[in-house]
């Protein structure tokens, strides 16, 4: 049977725009389907500099609608660009934990990627937060900032979770359906 390699990326691809358009939509604060988006691409991308165009990309799009359609700044400093660095390392991750994808993998590796994303993002803000109270440039102004990340940290977890398994989810769901009605997808 022929491979259909443009199909695969076209539902890798999509998959990825419905979940940065979702962001769009209301929802709680830090519930969002990015490093799900990162981690997918990761792990299912042949090139990879797609695996980090892709999210990325997406991303950026979505930041975009923010600012011009909507009362939520989508462009909000210079931590910003270390969230987006964050999201690539988050995309390293999928390529190297995500070789074997299975439940168990997925979920370990949403759980690293909230992880690594609440690390870096926090110290992006204690970086880049004029060293004002309670950001001080100090040891315990760096405390302070993880401390009042936390409350955001479960939805983040959530987040991650439930869009990795929704992307990862549906990707599993469409190739099989592709492969029941005599189509092979690589």
């Amino acid at each position: 049977m022929k491979t259909m390699k443009p199909f695969k990326w076209m539902v890798i691809t999509g998959l990825i725009l419905v979940a940065a358009i979702s962001r769009l939509i209301p929802h709680p604060f830090n519930f969002s389907p990015v490093a799900g988006m990162a981690l997918f691409a990761g792990a299912t991308m042949g090139k990879k500099a797609w695996a980090f165009i892709l999210p990325l990309g997406a991303l950026f799009l979505s930041d975009l609608c923010f600012q011009l359609f909507t009362a939520v700044p989508g462009f909000y400093g210079w931590s910003q660009f270390i969230n987006y660095g964050a999201f690539a390392l988050i995309v390293c991750l999928g390529i190297v934990a995500l070789k074997k994808v299975n439940v168990k993998n997925v979920l370990l590796t949403s759980l690293g990627a909230s992880i690594l994303f609440f690390i870096l993002s926090n110290f992006g803000v204690w970086l880049v937060a004029g060293g004002l109270a309670p950001y001080t440039y100090n040891a315990a102004g760096l405390f302070n900032t993880f401390m009042l990340g936390i409350p955001f940290f479960g939805n983040t977890i959530l987040g991650d979770m439930v869009s990795s398994g929704v992307l990862f989810g549906a990707y599993y769901l469409i190739r099989q359906l592709a492969v029941s009605k005599k189509h092979l997808v690589a």
